[in-house]
């Protein structure tokens, strides 16, 4: 059960918040740099949930990707503001 929530909930904020992330990032128009991060998610996010399986401690996952998730969301947070317009 701890494992299943681990996949799914924490596979899609690290999914949600890397594609975001890499739209911020990618060097090309809003529109496709948009799409192509959303392209990204269909392979992170099941590559985070067999790995929240393979993984043998279940604290140090979890407490991995809950890292994972805060730094990105900064960045992201970062990314945000840098972006607005003065």
């Amino acid at each position: 059960m701890n494992r299943t929530l681990l996949a799914v909930i924490g596979g899609s904020a690290f999914s949600i918040l890397l594609c975001l992330c890499v739209s911020f990032l990618l060097p090309i128009e809003k529109m496709h740099a948009v799409a192509w991060s959303t392209i990204l998610v269909f392979i992170v996010f099941p590559a985070v949930v067999m790995w929240s399986f393979g993984v043998n401690n279940l604290k140090k996952a979890a407490s991995f990707l809950s890292f994972l998730i805060v730094f990105l969301g900064a960045i992201c947070w970062l990314l945000l503001d840098l972006g607005k317009p003065l």
